[in-house]
């Protein structure tokens, strides 16, 4: 939680990457120097970063700006 009347830097929004035909949810989010990525089958997530400085991954996105998982 922020102080008040402190923005934050970094808002943490997460993108859903569309896979087709997949039994796991990806999403992205843009970090300084690249991308965290959540890989979630289940109940089982697992985390990693994803080194790009120049922020040149674009895979199709399903969901932009989502503040969580579902």
């Amino acid at each position: 939680m922020s102080e008040p009347g402190v923005t934050p830097a970094f808002t943490g929004e997460w993108e859903l990457v569309e896979a087709t035909g997949s039994l796991f949810q990806q999403f992205r989010q843009r970090v300084p120097g690249g991308w965290l990525v959540v890989v979630a089958m289940g109940d089982s997530p697992s985390m990693s970063f994803l080194p790009d400085p120049q922020g040149e991954w674009n895979p199709p996105i399903k969901q932009s700006r989502k503040k969580g998982f579902q």
